[in-house]
């Protein structure tokens, strides 16, 4: 495995919207990850995502994961200044004027 962890990862669409994430803690009554969304994105996912690794500070974050839904550009566009517009994004540096803090939940599966 290389040191980002993405060459085993394999996309069967190439151009899509996705999102970077932290696991900031963990549910026990509700057995599920509390994550914290980081930077919204678009394009070649792959190519992206090992752009960031080299360019992205997460050193406190330590692991990073991601979610990514393949769409059209014009939709990932939309989708994309969509949640810069609504979330304050810490590593999104262009463009992101949002306030508010973008979470989700995942399941145990989806961190393996």
């Amino acid at each position: 495995m290389d040191d980002s962890g993405l060459d085993s990862v394999k996309f069967a669409e190439k151009e899509g919207v996705y999102i970077l994430w932290h696991k900031s803690d963990y549910c026990t009554e509700h057995e599920l990850f509390h994550m914290k969304g980081l930077y919204v994105g678009k394009g070649d996912v792959a190519k992206r995502l090992r752009q960031h690794w080299k360019t992205k500070n997460t050193a406190e974050e330590v692991l990073i994961y991601f979610t990514f839904l393949p769409c059209e550009n014009r939709k990932s566009k939309y989708i994309e200044q969509l949640l810069l517009d609504i979330y304050d994004l810490p590593l999104n540096t262009a463009e992101n004027i949002g306030t508010e803090t973008l979470c989700a939940y995942f399941t145990q599966s989806e961190v393996d």
